[in-house]
């Protein structure tokens, strides 16, 4: 789906907990999915989500 949008880039918001586990235990899993969608994906802590919540913004 990501090819149906000309977005530069790939935001994803979420709480801290879901930020930090993107940076460790799915750190390997984010960056294939970068190279697969050919995109950068930035992550972004919202400090008012809970682990539940998130968005993906496209810039």
């Amino acid at each position: 789906e990501s090819r149906q949008f000309d977005a530069r880039e790939f935001r994803i918001l979420a709480s801290q907990q879901v930020i930090d586990l993107f940076l460790d235990e799915e750190s390997q899993s984010l960056s294939q999915l970068g190279d697969f969608i050919a995109k950068p994906i930035s992550l972004q802590v919202e400090t008012t989500y809970v682990q539940e919540q998130y968005d993906v913004i496209l810039m």
